[in-house]
């Protein structure tokens, strides 16, 4: 503690406990509820009475608030009417010598640490509540409200203090060191944060300028570098909405690694009118291409036409991906155009666009073509997945010209049959994924041929292939032995001799869809016990499977994640089966008794 001490004070004697000095004055008022003393500066007015015992009663009874209110108005008036006690009290308050360690007001850490109590005077004060620190602080309060007003109307003279005739109190001023080091250290820290802020701040106005210029927010203080990282989860048209933001913004917006790739979804937008400012705009030292854009996706937009797709293949000669699903008014011819200047597209998806019917390159370019393999495309990855138009003979053109395909996805394309696919068998050998489902015309005949596609084969979909039997699925697994995904989902011509030559020929499948196959639990546990590694299983709607086929399934197969057993009579022993086996399954069922 440190204490502030006037060099006139006088304590009190061992030998004379009742004489006390009315001269002594202090800096704090002190607690008496609590026996410390509180870090309160009261350099406005003289020091309270204070009680050496707790709880002890005040001296000086007759400073009453009236006659606080009397002495203010009695110190402002200069007149000269003044009555003689009081002349003589101001005669003798103005002879008295100004108090010690007098604080400047106008000093701002002091003011703060003034006008800013200990947590521990807070604490001694307003826990406790004794009657003789209440008395204190509304003396206090309206003693410092009749200084101010004096000092107000005088402001030349020192403040008024207390007359010798009223009996003063010691009291004695308390500093904690440890608080008054936190509160410079926070106001050093508010200081700080102003002049970062005034630094960081553009917003002045000046005498010439007549207008406020932008207020910078913290999104300024962030790279360029991170912004980029930001922008790239944006589409194309949401990039352009964000360079009309500001100037920097603009500049950020165009680098070229955010364009990369061109992305527009929306139904709404001219996209031919969109891709050619896009490309041109893209087009930075190359006047009239684009070399930096490899990826293109106009997924949804019904706007598109042929218009769009020339712009396409002239200005974009590095594509590498495009993706124009249920664009409905592109045509073979401007397809054509793009396979043919885009030399470096591998994966190209036309789903849902009904005037496709074949891919191949334009009439110039084949005329200009002598060698076969000026004559590819060089595709890695076709979905053609409800192009209803598409028949047997466009599927030969595709085969013929993109033979490297390793990805074909040939989903509810209702025209192709046996002979397409025989073509496909044929010239792409490297074939990797293949899906016919729901390909209605397609037979045993046509799986047969895709079987001489050989250990290449990792993924055939057939399901609601409803002509296909156990003939075509034992000549598929007795060559494709590499199979790792099958779905037969449908074929209801499939048996269990499927399933034993599958599970002696294809160990190593992860995933079979067997539903509404006419598989029994001999065929189960054939094919559990043959295939450990299974990770999904689909049994739905098979009603010949009863609880013990899906018992053993699930002691043999414990690396099951997903079982799909929907539409069978099982009983909840089954279920519980499997959930202690297959500790992280997902089972699909719809028994409301399974829990």
């Amino acid at each position: 503690m440190l204490f502030t001490i006037n060099p006139n004070l006088t304590f009190y004697s061992r030998e004379f406990p009742n004489q006390w000095d009315p001269s002594m004055t202090v800096e704090s008022a002190h607690d008496s509820s609590s026996g410390f003393a509180s870090d309160v500066p009261s350099y406005t007015y003289s020091g309270t009475n204070m009680s050496t015992f707790k709880g002890g009663m005040r001296s000086d009874a007759s400073d009453s608030p009236f006659e606080l209110n009397s002495r203010k108005y009695s110190d402002a008036s200069d007149s000269p009417c003044e009555t003689s006690p009081r002349k003589a009290h101001r005669n003798f308050t103005s002879s008295t010598p100004k108090q010690p360690n007098h604080y400047n007001a106008h000093d701002l850490n002091m003011h703060y640490r003034m006008s800013t109590p200990s947590p521990l005077s807070y604490r001694s004060s307003s826990s406790m509540g004794t009657p003789s620190s209440l008395s204190q602080k509304s003396q206090k309060s309206q003693y410092s409200h009749s200084n101010t007003s004096s000092q107000r109307h005088h402001p030349h003279q020192h403040p008024p203090q207390t007359p010798s005739s009223y009996p003063q109190t010691p009291v004695i001023s308390y500093k904690n060191p440890a608080y008054e080091y936190q509160l410079d250290k926070h106001m050093e820290q508010i200081q700080y944060n102003i002049k970062r802020i005034e630094l960081q701040e553009d917003c002045h106005v000046t005498k010439q300028s007549k207008y406020r210029h932008h207020k910078p927010s913290l999104f300024d203080l962030i790279t360029d570098d991170v912004i980029v990282k930001i922008f790239s989860h944006l589409s194309s048209d949401q990039l352009c909405r964000a360079s009309r933001v500001c100037q920097r913004w603009y500049r950020v917006v165009w680098d070229p690694l955010l364009w990369k790739r061109i992305v527009i979804n929306s139904e709404r937008i001219n996209v031919d009118k969109a891709v050619k400012y896009l490309t041109k705009r893209l087009s930075y030292n190359t006047p009239t291409v684009c070399v930096i854009v490899e990826k293109i996706n106009l997924n949804g937009c019904e706007k598109l036409t042929d218009k769009g797709l020339h712009t396409i293949a002239k200005r974009c000669p590095e594509l590498r991906h495009l993706e124009i699903q249920g664009c409905s008014n592109v045509t073979n011819h401007s397809l054509f155009e793009v396979v043919s200047y885009c030399v470096n597209l591998e994966h190209l998806d036309v789903t849902g666009c009904p005037c496709i019917t074949r891919i191949s390159l334009t009439p110039q370019i084949m005329q200009q073509a002598t060698a076969h393999h000026l004559r590819q495309i060089y595709l890695r990855t076709l979905d053609m997945t409800d192009c209803y138009a598409l028949e047997d003979e466009g599927l030969q053109v595709i085969a013929t010209h993109c033979s490297q395909l390793q990805f074909l996805y040939l989903r509810r394309c209702v025209r192709i049959g046996d002979a397409g696919l025989q073509y496909i068998a044929y010239y792409c050998s490297g074939l990797k994924e293949l899906s016919i489902s729901d390909c209605k015309k397609v037979t045993d005949f046509g799986v047969c041929e895709l079987a001489k596609i050989g250990t290449n084969l990792r993924y055939l979909s057939v399901a609601k292939c409803d002509k296909i039997s156990d003939v075509g699925i034992i000549q598929l697994c007795k060559h494709c032995t590499k199979l790792r995904y099958l779905n037969l989902r449908g074929c209801e011509a499939v048996s269990d001799d499927s399933m034993d030559v599958l599970a002696r020929h294809c160990s190593k499948i992860k995933s079979l869809d067997i539903g509404k196959c006419d598989v029994t639990d001999e065929g189960l546990c054939v094919l559990a016990q043959n295939c450990p590694q299974l990770k999904k299983l689909s049994l739905k709607s098979c009603d010949a499977i009863t609880d013990a086929g899906v018992k053993f399934v699930a002691k043999s197969c414990r690396q099951l994640q997903q079982f799909n057993i929907q539409d069978c009579h099982l009983t909840v022993d089954a279920y519980r089966t499997i959930k202690k086996y297959c500790k992280k399954c997902f089972i699909e069922h719809t028994n409301p008794g399974f829990y």
